[in-house]
């Protein structure tokens, strides 16, 4: 019996942790992202409960129909996996794809659609929280109380 109290403490220190909000600040996120390191880019409790911006940037990302190219979990179809492309692509270049598009690529313009140029950096937010492996796949939620 002894052994199985151990485990029991290691997995019960294991949930709560992973229970806790992440916080994601762009002190934390890599250099020359374009980040204002004063505010936190995303929060995130227990996978699928983000703060209200990062929301709206998943809902963003559903009413665009993103997925018709980049899949349902951002893992790439016709177009790139954006859980890898947000590893490297800085805000800006997010920013100028989005609004641009890459023509040559298949990627339209956005730039003249209000809802995207409205929550480009929540989209923006809800991507990064997704290629951090913060934001898990499916459908997500308000944090509650906030």
């Amino acid at each position: 019996m002894r052994l199985k109290r151990p485990a029991l403490l290691l997995s019960l220190l294991s949930c709560s942790s992973l229970c806790l909000p992440v916080a994601v600040s762009a002190a934390d996120a890599p250099k020359g992202n374009g980040h204002d390191a004063k505010t936190a880019l995303y929060t995130v409790v227990d996978g699928n409960k983000v703060d209200a911006k990062t929301l709206m940037g998943w809902k963003t990302w559903r009413a665009m129909a993103c997925e018709r190219c980049h899949g349902p979990n951002q893992e790439g179809l016709v177009g790139p996996a954006l859980v890898n492309s947000l590893k490297v692509l800085t805000k800006d270049q997010f920013h100028t794809t989005i609004t641009q598009g890459r023509l040559e690529k298949g990627m339209p313009n956005f730039g003249g659609v209000k809802m995207v140029t409205d929550n480009w950096e929540n989209l923006y937010a809800f991507l990064k929280g997704r290629s951090d492996g913060n934001i898990m796949t499916g459908h997500l939620y308000p944090i509650p109380g906030k």
